[in-house]
């Protein structure tokens, strides 16, 4: 197996291993609301994180000393693509219905693409990346169209509004991580940004009094999960690729999320799998594929239909 190769594998595993923590993040912070407020869980979620990966780096050797500039790039970034995404999807979600909220939360990559495409002026889009996004935004608006979407009411406009916005929030900060963020230490800024995120989030969770929390077994077990192995270690390896990665690739991550969320829930909540999940769930994985590998799988069909002569020149 050459190192291509090798690294290719490797990243897959990581793309894997974070869309599957992701998923799950979804029903084990539906147990943990059994005993939190939403706010506050989230909160707790981001700085637990973010105290697992200072304890983490302390311990490390690679460790890189942050300057003013590189702590407020990730005090930005962690308020606006943690603090402020969070803090409008739990709001909007007692106006809106689940599944309005998952498909406008679903259009992250089309602003990150828009972000990259003017901000970063990285020549991100081409027919299959826009086919492949298309193609996946279609898949999630089926996946959760067996959901009640019928959303009435000025606060649920307003809530509606509110998700949009937190995807504008989330392009924004992913295009300002990679324009200036320029060291290696991913581990030390991803620490910095779950505790900026964290921080913003806990005032809103007092906004009416002191917040539900009931301490229990099941309770420490969730933040346990979605603080370590929901947050700390998959965010970190994101950064690891997001170094190098096509962004806007890598951005359709959040089709797939809740592909794996549904899946997750008819395997452990007994939810029922319907026509309707196979055919969005096969639409997000083609868009994905088409977006993330016609390139790869093009240059593969090229090469392999060359004739000696012009691989020779080649």
């Amino acid at each position: 197996m050459t190192a291509t190769n090798r690294s290719r594998y490797t990243d897959y595993f990581i793309l894997a291993f974070v869309t599957l923590v992701w998923g799950l993040s979804w029903p084990v912070t539906v147990v943990g609301l059994k005993y939190c407020d939403p706010l506050l869980l989230a909160s707790l979620r981001c700085l637990l994180g973010g105290v697992a990966l200072a304890l983490w780096r302390a311990r490390s050797t690679k460790k890189e000393s942050f300057d003013r500039k590189a702590v407020a790039v990730s005090a930005v970034v962690g308020i606006f693509w943690v603090g402020v995404p969070t803090a409008l999807c739990v709001w909007a979600l007692q106006y809106i219905s689940g599944g309005l909220g998952a498909i406008l939360q679903s259009t992250v990559p089309f602003f990150v693409a828009i972000v990259s495409h003017f901000y970063l002026k990285e020549n991100q889009l081409d027919a299959a990346k826009i086919s492949g996004l298309l193609i996946g935004f279609l898949g999630i608006i089926i996946l959760f169209s067996d959901d009640q979407l019928n959303a009435k009411g000025l606060l649920a406009i307003f809530g509606g509004t509110a998700v949009v916005i937190s995807s504008v929030s989330n392009g924004f900060a992913q295009g300002i991580s990679r324009k200036h963020f320029k060291g290696s230490d991913q581990v030390g800024f991803n620490m910095y940004m779950q505790l900026f995120g964290g921080a913003v989030i806990l005032p809103f969770a007092f906004l009416r009094g002191a917040p539900k929390f009931v301490f229990s077994t099941e309770l420490t077990l969730v933040l346990l999960f979605l603080s370590i192995f929901a947050t700390a270690i998959p965010f970190t390896l994101y950064f690891e690729l997001f170094r190098r990665v096509d962004i806007v690739v890598l951005s359709m991550l959040a089709y797939v999320i809740p592909v794996v969320a549904v899946a997750v829930g008819i395997v452990w909540l007994d939810e029922r799998l319907t026509p309707t999940d196979i055919a969005g769930a096969t639409l997000v994985l083609l868009g994905v594929l088409l977006a993330t590998q016609y390139s790869y799988i093009r240059a593969k069909f090229l090469n392999s239909t060359a004739s000696p002569a012009d691989k020779e020149i080649a």
